[in-house]
Protein backbone atom coordinates (compact mmCIF):
# COMPACT_ATOMS: atom_id res chain seq x y z
CA UNK A 1 0.00 0.00 0.00
CA UNK A 2 1.68 3.51 -1.12
CA UNK A 3 2.00 6.09 1.47
CA UNK A 4 0.84 9.55 0.40
CA UNK A 5 2.10 12.88 1.32
CA UNK A 6 1.28 16.32 2.61
CA UNK A 7 3.55 18.95 3.55
CA UNK A 8 6.55 17.09 4.29
CA UNK A 9 5.10 14.45 6.24
CA UNK A 10 3.99 10.92 4.87
CA UNK A 11 1.08 9.82 5.33
CA UNK A 12 0.85 5.85 6.12
CA UNK A 13 -2.20 3.72 4.63
CA UNK A 14 -1.49 0.89 7.25
CA UNK A 15 -1.55 3.64 10.27
CA UNK A 16 -5.09 4.81 9.21
CA UNK A 17 -6.33 1.63 9.61
CA UNK A 18 -4.90 0.41 12.92
CA UNK A 19 -6.55 3.66 13.91
CA UNK A 20 -9.74 2.45 12.33
CA UNK A 21 -9.14 -1.09 13.89
CA UNK A 22 -8.83 0.35 17.18
CA UNK A 23 -11.16 3.44 16.77
CA UNK A 24 -14.44 1.29 15.71
CA UNK A 25 -14.25 -1.51 18.41
CA UNK A 26 -13.55 0.41 21.27
CA UNK A 27 -16.52 2.90 20.07
CA UNK A 28 -19.04 0.26 19.81
CA UNK A 29 -17.53 -1.28 23.57
CA UNK A 30 -17.93 2.26 25.36
CA UNK A 31 -21.75 2.59 23.83
CA UNK A 32 -22.53 -0.79 25.18
CA UNK A 33 -21.10 0.20 28.34
CA UNK A 34 -23.33 3.52 28.32
CA UNK A 35 -26.45 1.60 27.02
CA UNK A 36 -25.90 -1.31 29.91
CA UNK A 37 -25.58 1.26 32.57
CA UNK A 38 -28.35 3.81 31.75
CA UNK A 39 -30.72 1.04 31.45
CA UNK A 40 -29.48 -0.59 34.87
CA UNK A 41 -28.50 2.76 36.35
CA UNK A 42 -31.97 1.61 38.73
CA UNK A 43 -30.23 -1.44 39.71
CA UNK A 44 -27.00 0.06 40.59
CA UNK A 45 -28.87 2.87 42.63
CA UNK A 46 -30.46 -0.17 44.52
CA UNK A 47 -28.49 -0.89 48.24
CA UNK A 48 -26.42 -4.33 48.02
CA UNK A 49 -28.84 -6.39 50.10
CA UNK A 50 -32.00 -5.57 48.39
CA UNK A 51 -30.78 -6.01 45.17
CA UNK A 52 -31.72 -9.89 45.14
CA UNK A 53 -35.32 -8.58 45.15
CA UNK A 54 -34.90 -6.59 42.35
CA UNK A 55 -36.47 -6.77 39.08
CA UNK A 56 -33.13 -6.36 36.81
CA UNK A 57 -31.07 -8.49 39.36
CA UNK A 58 -31.62 -11.60 36.87
CA UNK A 59 -30.21 -9.72 34.88
CA UNK A 60 -27.26 -7.33 36.10
CA UNK A 61 -26.49 -9.67 39.25
CA UNK A 62 -22.79 -10.70 38.81
CA UNK A 63 -24.39 -14.22 38.15
CA UNK A 64 -26.88 -12.93 36.04
CA UNK A 65 -27.18 -13.17 31.55
CA UNK A 66 -25.67 -9.59 31.20
CA UNK A 67 -23.49 -9.26 34.39
CA UNK A 68 -21.66 -12.63 32.95
CA UNK A 69 -21.41 -11.68 29.74
CA UNK A 70 -19.83 -7.86 31.23
CA UNK A 71 -17.44 -10.26 32.99
CA UNK A 72 -16.40 -12.44 30.01
CA UNK A 73 -15.83 -8.87 27.93
CA UNK A 74 -14.22 -6.98 30.77
CA UNK A 75 -11.13 -10.47 31.48
CA UNK A 76 -10.90 -10.64 27.49
CA UNK A 77 -10.39 -7.40 27.26
CA UNK A 78 -7.71 -7.63 30.32
CA UNK A 79 -6.41 -10.91 28.37
CA UNK A 80 -5.75 -8.93 25.00
CA UNK A 81 -3.27 -6.65 26.52
CA UNK A 82 -1.20 -9.21 27.14
CA UNK A 83 -0.56 -9.23 23.30
CA UNK A 84 1.83 -6.11 24.12
CA UNK A 85 3.87 -7.98 25.91
CA UNK A 86 3.88 -11.08 23.69
CA UNK A 87 4.28 -8.70 20.63
CA UNK A 88 7.32 -6.86 22.73
CA UNK A 89 9.61 -9.47 23.69
CA UNK A 90 9.23 -12.33 21.22
CA UNK A 91 10.94 -11.38 18.02
CA UNK A 92 9.19 -13.90 15.42
CA UNK A 93 6.11 -11.97 16.53
CA UNK A 94 6.50 -8.88 14.40
CA UNK A 95 4.27 -10.23 11.88
CA UNK A 96 1.43 -8.89 13.78
CA UNK A 97 2.69 -5.31 13.31
CA UNK A 98 4.18 -2.48 15.05
CA UNK A 99 4.66 -1.82 18.63
CA UNK A 100 3.08 1.21 18.22
CA UNK A 101 0.14 -0.19 17.56
CA UNK A 102 -0.09 -2.81 19.96
CA UNK A 103 0.77 0.14 22.63
CA UNK A 104 -2.35 1.35 22.04
CA UNK A 105 -4.61 -1.43 22.18
CA UNK A 106 -2.67 -2.07 25.50
CA UNK A 107 -4.06 1.20 26.58
CA UNK A 108 -7.10 1.04 25.31
CA UNK A 109 -7.93 -2.36 26.83
CA UNK A 110 -6.25 -1.35 29.87
CA UNK A 111 -9.03 1.66 30.18
CA UNK A 112 -12.32 -0.44 29.30
CA UNK A 113 -11.51 -3.49 30.52
CA UNK A 114 -11.85 -2.25 34.07
CA UNK A 115 -15.16 -0.24 33.39
CA UNK A 116 -16.32 -3.83 31.97
CA UNK A 117 -15.26 -5.38 35.06
CA UNK A 118 -16.52 -2.75 37.43
CA UNK A 119 -20.16 -2.75 35.34
CA UNK A 120 -19.96 -6.90 36.58
CA UNK A 121 -19.42 -6.45 39.95
CA UNK A 122 -22.65 -4.11 39.75
CA UNK A 123 -20.37 -0.95 40.89
CA UNK A 124 -20.48 -2.26 44.34
CA UNK A 125 -16.55 -2.30 45.80
CA UNK A 126 -15.72 -5.55 46.12
CA UNK A 127 -14.08 -6.95 49.79
CA UNK A 128 -12.07 -9.83 50.88
CA UNK A 129 -9.90 -12.18 48.22
CA UNK A 130 -11.76 -10.31 44.98
CA UNK A 131 -11.17 -6.61 46.89
CA UNK A 132 -7.17 -7.53 46.82
CA UNK A 133 -7.75 -8.56 42.96
CA UNK A 134 -10.01 -5.13 42.41
CA UNK A 135 -7.41 -2.87 43.97
CA UNK A 136 -4.60 -4.55 42.00
CA UNK A 137 -6.95 -3.91 38.58
CA UNK A 138 -7.01 0.09 40.07
CA UNK A 139 -2.95 0.39 40.74
CA UNK A 140 -2.22 -1.16 37.10
CA UNK A 141 -4.77 0.94 35.30
CA UNK A 142 -3.35 4.23 37.23
CA UNK A 143 0.53 3.32 37.29
CA UNK A 144 -0.07 2.36 33.69
CA UNK A 145 -0.89 6.06 32.78
CA UNK A 146 2.42 6.44 34.61
CA UNK A 147 4.32 4.56 32.69
CA UNK A 148 2.70 5.29 29.37
CA UNK A 149 3.95 8.93 30.24
CA UNK A 150 7.44 7.62 31.31
CA UNK A 151 7.74 5.64 27.78
CA UNK A 152 7.14 8.88 25.51
CA UNK A 153 10.26 10.25 26.48
CA UNK A 154 11.94 7.54 24.27
CA UNK A 155 13.11 9.12 20.84
CA UNK A 156 10.99 6.84 18.68
CA UNK A 157 10.81 6.66 14.63
CA UNK A 158 7.98 6.43 12.43
CA UNK A 159 7.50 3.16 12.14
CA UNK A 160 7.31 3.34 16.06
CA UNK A 161 10.74 1.51 17.28
CA UNK A 162 12.53 3.11 19.90
CA UNK A 163 15.74 4.47 18.71
CA UNK A 164 19.00 5.18 20.67
CA UNK A 165 20.51 9.46 21.01
CA UNK A 166 22.98 8.61 18.77
CA UNK A 167 20.22 8.42 16.28
CA UNK A 168 17.93 11.24 17.77
CA UNK A 169 21.01 13.54 17.59
CA UNK A 170 20.99 12.24 13.67
CA UNK A 171 17.74 12.72 13.11
CA UNK A 172 18.36 16.69 14.79
CA UNK A 173 20.49 17.28 12.19
CA UNK A 174 18.59 16.53 9.32
CA UNK A 175 15.78 18.61 10.39
CA UNK A 176 18.22 21.37 10.81
CA UNK A 177 19.02 21.52 7.26
CA UNK A 178 15.34 20.66 6.22
CA UNK A 179 14.39 23.97 8.08
CA UNK A 180 16.88 25.70 6.42
CA UNK A 181 16.09 24.80 3.11
CA UNK A 182 12.16 25.93 3.76
CA UNK A 183 12.52 29.71 5.18
CA UNK A 184 15.48 30.93 2.79
CA UNK A 185 12.97 33.46 1.68
CA UNK A 186 11.16 34.05 4.81
CA UNK A 187 11.54 37.01 7.33
CA UNK A 188 15.22 36.07 8.72
CA UNK A 189 14.39 37.38 12.43
CA UNK A 190 10.77 36.21 12.76
CA UNK A 191 12.14 32.63 11.53
CA UNK A 192 15.53 33.15 13.66
CA UNK A 193 13.66 33.68 16.71
CA UNK A 194 10.96 30.85 16.66
CA UNK A 195 14.60 28.78 15.77
CA UNK A 196 16.30 30.18 19.19
CA UNK A 197 13.27 29.00 20.88
CA UNK A 198 13.83 25.38 20.01
CA UNK A 199 17.79 25.73 19.64
CA UNK A 200 18.48 27.57 23.21
CA UNK A 201 16.21 24.45 24.48
CA UNK A 202 18.38 23.77 27.20
CA UNK A 203 16.63 21.77 30.65
CA UNK A 204 17.91 19.24 32.05
CA UNK A 205 15.26 17.48 34.76
CA UNK A 206 16.51 15.87 37.04
CA UNK A 207 13.33 14.55 38.82
CA UNK A 208 9.06 13.49 38.20
CA UNK A 209 8.48 17.08 39.14
CA UNK A 210 10.74 18.66 36.67
CA UNK A 211 9.84 16.39 34.04
CA UNK A 212 6.31 18.03 34.55
CA UNK A 213 7.96 21.53 34.31
CA UNK A 214 9.80 20.55 31.37
CA UNK A 215 6.24 19.14 29.74
CA UNK A 216 4.85 22.81 30.62
CA UNK A 217 8.09 24.91 29.00
CA UNK A 218 7.87 22.72 25.49
CA UNK A 219 3.83 23.44 25.23
CA UNK A 220 4.32 27.33 26.18
CA UNK A 221 7.55 27.34 23.26
CA UNK A 222 5.62 25.28 20.61
CA UNK A 223 2.69 28.19 20.80
CA UNK A 224 5.62 31.16 20.40
CA UNK A 225 6.79 29.05 17.49
CA UNK A 226 3.40 28.92 15.42
CA UNK A 227 3.13 32.74 16.56
CA UNK A 228 6.68 33.71 15.61
CA UNK A 229 6.47 31.94 12.02
CA UNK A 230 2.74 33.03 11.04
CA UNK A 231 4.37 36.55 11.47
CA UNK A 232 7.43 35.38 9.29
CA UNK A 233 5.29 35.77 6.03
CA UNK A 234 6.25 32.12 4.74
CA UNK A 235 3.85 30.85 2.42
CA UNK A 236 1.28 28.48 3.61
CA UNK A 237 2.66 25.14 2.43
CA UNK A 238 6.13 26.41 3.57
CA UNK A 239 5.07 27.76 6.94
CA UNK A 240 3.58 24.38 7.76
CA UNK A 241 6.76 22.76 6.66
CA UNK A 242 8.67 24.30 8.90
CA UNK A 243 6.36 24.73 12.17
CA UNK A 244 6.35 20.70 11.57
CA UNK A 245 10.47 20.61 11.44
CA UNK A 246 10.46 22.80 14.19
CA UNK A 247 8.15 21.39 16.35
CA UNK A 248 9.66 17.94 15.99
CA UNK A 249 12.75 19.53 16.92
CA UNK A 250 11.24 20.38 20.25
CA UNK A 251 9.74 17.11 20.81
CA UNK A 252 12.81 15.48 20.26
CA UNK A 253 15.02 17.97 22.64
CA UNK A 254 12.17 17.81 25.28
CA UNK A 255 12.96 13.75 24.98
CA UNK A 256 16.65 13.48 25.04
CA UNK A 257 16.35 16.31 27.69
CA UNK A 258 14.41 13.85 30.00
CA UNK A 259 15.22 10.33 28.73
CA UNK A 260 18.16 9.98 31.17
CA UNK A 261 14.92 10.51 34.05
CA UNK A 262 12.77 8.48 33.14
CA UNK A 263 14.49 5.75 32.43
CA UNK A 264 15.43 5.96 35.65
CA UNK A 265 11.81 5.65 36.80
CA UNK A 266 10.79 2.76 34.75
CA UNK A 267 13.68 0.71 36.48
CA UNK A 268 11.68 1.58 39.73
CA UNK A 269 7.90 1.29 38.02
CA UNK A 270 8.29 -2.46 36.31
CA UNK A 271 9.10 -3.10 39.77
CA UNK A 272 5.69 -2.16 41.35
CA UNK A 273 3.26 -2.31 37.50
CA UNK A 274 4.44 -5.91 37.19
CA UNK A 275 3.79 -7.90 40.32
CA UNK A 276 0.75 -6.03 40.47
CA UNK A 277 -0.19 -7.18 37.00
CA UNK A 278 0.54 -10.61 38.27
CA UNK A 279 -1.17 -10.77 41.21
CA UNK A 280 -3.93 -9.32 39.70
CA UNK A 281 -4.23 -11.77 36.59
CA UNK A 282 -3.61 -14.26 39.29
CA UNK A 283 -6.90 -13.79 41.50
CA UNK A 284 -8.47 -13.26 38.48
CA UNK A 285 -8.14 -16.71 36.86
CA UNK A 286 -8.86 -18.33 41.00
CA UNK A 287 -12.11 -15.74 40.66
CA UNK A 288 -13.21 -17.45 37.48
CA UNK A 289 -12.36 -20.76 38.33
CA UNK A 290 -14.36 -20.73 41.41
CA UNK A 291 -17.23 -18.79 39.71
CA UNK A 292 -17.29 -21.73 36.55
CA UNK A 293 -16.73 -24.64 38.97
CA UNK A 294 -18.67 -23.96 42.00
CA UNK A 295 -21.06 -20.98 41.37
CA UNK A 296 -22.15 -22.40 37.34
CA UNK A 297 -21.41 -18.43 36.20
CA UNK A 298 -22.40 -20.38 32.11
CA UNK A 299 -25.59 -21.56 33.32
CA UNK A 300 -27.59 -18.56 32.81
CA UNK A 301 -25.80 -17.86 29.27
CA UNK A 302 -27.03 -21.67 28.28
CA UNK A 303 -30.54 -21.32 30.43
CA UNK A 304 -29.21 -23.32 33.10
Amino acid sequence: MAKATTGNREIDPWAIAGWIALGVPTVLLCVVALIVFVVGVPYYLTPSELRIEHALHDLYGAGGIIGVLLGLIGTGLMTVMLLYTVRKWLPFTAFMGNMQFWMRVHVICGLVGPLYIVLHGGLHMPTGFIGIGFWCMVLVALSGFFGRYLFGYFPQTAQGLRVDIGAAQERLTELRAQLVADTREAAVEAVGRAVRLVKNFDFEPQSIGELVILDAETRRRADLVRIMLHRAGIPRGARRRAESTLLEQLSMRRNLAGWDVARKLLRYWNLFHQPLALAMYAISAVHIFNAVVFGGAFAPLFGG
